[in-house]
């Protein structure tokens, strides 16, 4: 809750089992134990308090080491360690129960993650792309059996990487729908499916992992269209990958200017190049993965500042959108099919009154009017350089 409280529920009828307020601040992130017998709860406070679930939420456990507020949360495999990513950046291990820090390198490598949705360490690094700040990347989450990683970014970006993902700017497969920053994404139980929320958009979106060479039960032949699903070539420069910056410039933030060597250094450079060689051999970056995510369903319908904007076509399909997508739905098959040629938030939609024309207006600053057809959903007219904010 945002009062710095939480409620643990009993799923069968939903009611309430205990009602705890230890903490001032809004509460981001919680997570039981893997084996069930602990629950860990992160606030904009600081600390991640753990209570026993077995003697009614009774608190016995504080991981107080973190200056600024939890972001992030992952228990070990075997329910004895906890990590955790806070505000500032910084990642941090504790001994569980009880919430002693833990500082041993030994010790933390060898530890087994239950999950991975941590946006801070080695196993994450290639996930950052140049000039992003710390909050840019708000979600992540691995999925173990393959190997693959998914985040919601700031940019309103659906990423797919492989994990571990060690080299800095690794690639990845990016799909884009919502309009605004994705605040979370978080794979199924069984895998199959990754559902992402939005922040400003108000949409829960549903996508269908599609694992390497798979889709819809035939070998994948091109890349869908619409530009939803494709390599990025946004990391893959030494030199800018800005085109307003001169590469001139990006090489002067490379340069090193520290001081020159002396004798009394040669002791410490020596322990930091064994250190070096012994924590990971040279990496090659990672190419983007050969899995892709496909765009099932959305739950959402844009009411709250719109009107007028929802259609029956001739064929009985219903016509709405929602962030930066156009939706298509069939009633009897409980389906969706999806416009998604938009870049940005749709404001408005209309219908042509004879064909199943659809025309759909978006904001921006050269906001665009697209025509399309809903049963080929193709884009037939591009109306653009009238309208300055939207449409």
């Amino acid at each position: 809750m945002k009062d710095g409280s939480f409620i643990v529920l009993r799923v069968r009828d939903m009611t309430e089992v205990v009602h705890i307020k230890d903490r001032k601040e809004v509460i981001h992130e919680m997570k039981f134990s893997p084996d069930g017998s602990y629950l860990a709860v992160g606030s904009n406070d600081g600390p991640v308090d753990v209570y026993a679930v077995a003697q009614r939420y009774k608190k016995i456990g504080e991981c107080s080491k973190s200056l600024s507020f939890i972001t992030h949360i992952d228990w070990s495999l075997d329910s004895k360690y906890l990590q955790t990513n806070d505000g500032a950046g910084e990642r941090l291990f504790y001994k569980m129960p009880s919430g002693k820090p833990l500082t041993s390198k030994e010790e933390i490598k060898g530890i087994p993650w239950a999950s991975w949705t941590c946006v801070k360490g080695p196993e994450v690094s290639g996930i950052w792309p140049k000039y992003t700040d710390v909050t840019d990347i708000n979600s992540v989450d691995a999925n173990y059996n393959s190997s693959v990683l998914v985040s919601g970014d700031d940019f309103g970006l659906v990423k797919l990487f492989k994990f571990p993902c060690l080299k800095k700017g690794a690639k990845f497969r990016k799909y884009v729908g919502h309009s605004a920053h994705v605040t979370n994404v978080r794979w199924s139980h069984d895998f199959q499916w990754v559902l992402s929320t939005g922040g400003a958009d108000h949409s829960v979106f549903q996508w269908r992992f599609i694992p390497e060479g798979v889709s819809n039960g035939l070998l994948e032949t091109a890349p869908q269209e619409g530009g939803t699903d494709s390599y990025s070539e946004e990391s893959d420069s030494d030199l800018s990958d800005v085109p307003e910056l001169d590469s001139d410039i990006e090489q002067e933030t490379q340069i090193n200017y520290d001081r020159q060597v002396y004798k009394e250094d040669l002791p410490q450079l020596k322990q930091q190049s064994k250190e070096k060689n012994h924590a990971v051999p040279f990496l090659k970056r990672e190419k983007a993965p050969e899995d892709s995510l496909k765009l099932q369903f959305i739950h959402g319908y844009r009411g709250y500042d719109c009107r007028n904007n929802l259609f029956y076509t001739q064929t009985g399909e219903v016509v709405y959108h929602i962030a930066a997508v156009a939706v298509v739905y069939n009633r009897q098959q409980h389906s969706q099919r999806l416009y998604l040629g938009h870049d940005d938030d749709i404001l408005s939609l209309t219908i042509h009154p004879v064909k199943d024309y659809v025309a759909t207006g978006q904001v921006g600053r050269d906001a665009a009017i697209h025509v399309w057809d809903t049963q080929t959903l193709k884009c037939l007219s591009l109306l653009k350089g009238q309208h300055q904010r939207g449409v």
